[in-house]
């Protein structure tokens, strides 16, 4: 305990020294400041009311009253189907989940493609397309396909956004139907057709037909094409595009891009959109198996790789451009490749039988040489093979030129 001893004097001389507080307001002042202050204030408390809308709750009502008597007339079947729906839906959101962490990256510019043509209907009177029959692994269109049928070929769009030039083998019974004497151009069966194919069915994207109208002007093709399209909407959009256009309107020379009163089109990826020449076949590039996300397997010429000498474009075949085209030629199989007399001569180095391969190895090396040559309007003819006759081809003489690939028929 302290040893200081206060005194009452002494604590009573202290206080006195205290300064005294002085309000000096007036009552008023002091009600007016207590008014103005707003924590004071009960409109600051007051609480926000929740609502809901009239029909809201009507339409809340009625699916309450219709769940109510669903469950008592099939109470088993409906929780049955609640399961079953909810055990498809967390697997549907398994899977999702596992594909886009595997291809965010590389399908950004592709959704474009998939989005804009999945908001398109498809048409009620779509006709039934079959592929061609299975035990034949040679898809390329000859002249004897189109004695009874017409080719109509069409550049569909792969879910890898390639575009596939497709040929579809029209009966002419319903060409003869549809024109009556007359012969169809490439645009007349495009515009009598195209929206006819299920392309999903076949396992491509809902992308024909084309947004906008077409038009011919002399040997070119006015693409008049609306406001709102969506093949500038990235680089891939627009290449799938003009890939299209190339693989569907053969016997034109250029398609010319203009808006709906006909002046020049411009595309937000490069500004006036430049015609799309149409090579006609004439690609003069390789054509490579390709192998889509549903297994079926394409002949597809890479439009991105072009070559001065028909050569060049047979030894390409060994070597693919991308990781969507695959090697044409087995690994053991080696050759060279010499123009005579307008015919190319194919020679293998070792005698070669086709038959030591599987069905679909040959047919696909075969094909691809022999399309690799159309591309440059030059037959081809094999030399040093076992087989003269393989699969109905007589491999004696030079080999036709096809009139199609991917051959699908029509029914």
């Amino acid at each position: 305990m302290s040893n200081n001893k206060w005194s009452e004097q002494k604590i009573d001389q202290l206080l006195s020294q205290v300064p005294k507080l002085q309000d000096t307001r007036s009552k008023d002042e002091v009600l007016k400041r207590l008014q103005q202050d707003q924590r004071l204030s009960e409109g600051s408390k007051v609480k926000q009311k929740r609502w809901i809308p009239a029909a809201v709750a009507i339409a809340a009502l009625i699916t309450l009253t219709f769940l109510g008597a669903t469950l008592i007339n099939k109470p088993n079947n409906f929780m049955q189907s609640a399961f079953d729906s909810n055990s498809e839906s967390a697997k549907s959101t398994d899977m999702d989940a596992v594909t886009n962490d595997e291809n965010k990256t590389s399908m950004e510019e592709e959704a474009t493609i998939f989005d804009s043509a999945s908001e398109k209907a498809t048409p009620e009177s779509e006709m039934s397309v079959a592929k061609a029959p299975a035990e034949s692994n040679l898809t390329t269109v000859n002249s004897s396909d189109v004695e009874n049928h017409t080719a109509f070929q069409i550049g569909l769009v792969s879910q890898d956004a390639l575009v596939i030039p497709v040929t579809f083998l029209i009966p002419n019974d319903q060409i003869q139907q549809d024109f009556g004497g007359q012969s169809p151009n490439t645009l007349q069966l495009y515009e009598q057709y195209a929206d006819d194919i299920d392309e999903e069915e076949l396992g491509f994207i809902d992308y024909h037909p084309f947004k906008g109208t077409f038009e011919i002007d002399q040997d070119q093709l006015n693409h008049q094409l609306p406001k709102e399209h969506d093949y500038d909407l990235s680089s891939t959009a627009l290449e799938v595009y003009d890939e299209a256009l190339q693989y569907t309107f053969e016997g034109y020379t250029q398609v010319n891009h203009q808006n709906e009163d006909g002046s020049q089109a411009e595309f937000n990826q490069v500004g006036e959109k430049i015609p799309t020449v149409l090579s006609n076949g004439l690609y003069k590039t390789a054509v490579y198996p390709y192998t889509d996300p549903t297994g079926q397997v394409y002949l597809v010429p890479s439009l991105n790789e072009s070559y001065d000498d028909v050569s060049e474009a047979m030894d390409a075949l060994n070597t693919p451009p991308n990781d969507f085209f695959a090697k044409a030629i087995p690994r053991s199989v080696t050759y060279t490749v010499e123009e005579i007399k307008g015919i190319v001569h194919i020679r293998f180095t070792k005698p070669l039988e086709l038959n030591s391969f599987s069905q679909e190895q040959s047919s696909q090396m075969i094909e691809s040489f022999v399309l690799t040559g159309a591309t440059f309007d030059v037959q081809v003819q094999f030399d040093n093979v076992l087989e003269e006759q393989w699969n109905d081809i007589n491999l004696t003489q030079p080999i036709e030129q096809p009139i199609g690939l991917n051959k699908f028929s029509w029914q």
